[in-house]
């Protein structure tokens, strides 16, 4: 019998579910030792990778093409050339991000989408290659839903409860990703989930399991394919596996935590930290939700909610409620009433907006120095 070659464990999460890369620099994806499925991105990572010195050629060409138009539409474009410039190096779709400071307005939202389609369609990536990335507001999703009707499909992000997953399969979204970890917990660690077994224990895994049970049930009920969560901000390689052990389809992941994952072999001290492992289920493959089921031990998640706590009236967000009429009205106010996802939500558009902020400031001075 061959004996196959020790695997890492990066391949060995590949096996389990799909992992997409949260990177838009072209050397994360290169240096895997497959294709991730989806490219992700966002403010920041676009910000930062557009300033890097290697790229600054990206920078001033577009500077100079669309300039005359603002900064904003000049780092639409970059964002959409570093997607463009790395399509051949996934299998599935690349993704941008709406701006932060247009999530709270449908018809900004609908316009910036609607910029992106267009330098998509000027890079030659069909509608078919990418998605945008829509913060789970009730005009962002209402805009969702009218955006999936014209065939651009869209991901509800910065997704905290269960009221914002039934509103982004009510809009068509094509993906959806929750937040494992409060953006805030990588500045204030006392925030940091400090567990050894963050499937069973981190507070977001319960919701996570609600997410995935009540699309279970919708599938079920309508035959209708729900939003594929890609899982995103897992603050280290052990919330990588807890969230694949969860049960989510796709999980993106940052380029230090790819290179953590690769560089771990698979050996028995692995498998010791990660027991989930040892036997684990089938990759999933679509309809996702056509039998999924929460693993055993982990069924309990049904009946607590940490972000609450003890006064948690155990009952879930309605799949009957009409989320998304007059601009997501019932979204907003399901969103209001949940202090734990209004922090979440105010810490998530800040560090997008400084990043923004940050972007506006090298674009401008760029404008200015030649004088467009």
């Amino acid at each position: 019998m061959a004996i196959e070659k020790r695997i890492s464990l990066l391949e060995a999460l590949e096996r389990v579910c799909n992992v997409d890369v949260d990177a838009i620099d072209p050397k994360a994806s290169t240096k895997m030792p497959f294709k991730p499925h989806n490219q992700t991105s966002n403010q920041v990572i676009c910000c930062n990778t557009m300033l890097e010195p290697e790229y600054r050629d990206i920078l001033l060409e577009n500077v100079k093409k669309y300039g005359s138009q603002g900064w904003e539409e000049v780092f639409n474009r970059v964002s959409v050339q570093f997607c463009a410039d790395n399509r051949k190096n996934i299998t599935g779709r690349v993704l941008v991000q709406v701006s932060p400071s247009h999530v709270h307005d449908k018809q900004q939202v609908l316009d910036q989408c609607h910029a992106y389609d267009r330098a998509f369609r000027d890079h030659g990536i069909t509608r078919d290659q990418y998605a945008i990335k829509i913060a789970s507001t009730g005009p962002g999703l209402a805009a969702a839903k009218i955006l999936n009707e014209e065939g651009i499909r869209t991901l509800g992000t910065s997704l905290f409860s269960l009221a914002q997953a039934i509103a982004a399969s009510q809009a068509g979204c094509l993906f959806v990703s929750p937040y494992f970890n409060e953006v805030a917990a990588y500045e204030d660690d006392s925030l940091m989930h400090k567990g050894q077994d963050p499937a069973l224990t981190h507070p977001m895994a319960p919701r996570l399991v609600h997410i995935l049970e009540t699309y279970a049930k919708m599938y079920q009920a309508t035959g209708k394919d729900q939003p594929v969560i890609v899982i995103a901000s897992n603050a280290n390689v052990g919330e990588i596996i807890a969230t694949a052990e969860l049960g989510c389809q796709h999980i993106t992941i940052l380029a230090h935590h790819l290179e953590e994952l690769q560089n771990t072999a698979l050996d028995d001290t692995t498998l010791s930290r990660y027991p989930f492992l040892k036997n684990p289920p089938p990759k999933k493959q679509a309809p996702y939700y056509k039998d999924f089921k929460t693993s055993e031990r982990l069924q309990g998640h049904m009946k607590i909610d940490p972000l609450v706590g003890p006064t948690w009236d155990g009952k879930f967000a309605s799949t009957e409620t009409n989320w998304l009429a007059n601009d997501g009205e019932e979204l907003s106010k399901a969103i209001e009433a949940d202090p734990a996802v209004v922090k979440k939500l105010k810490d998530v558009f800040k560090a997008f907006g400084d990043a923004d902020v940050k972007a506006k400031a090298a674009i401008e001075g760029e404008i200015a120095r030649l004088n467009l």
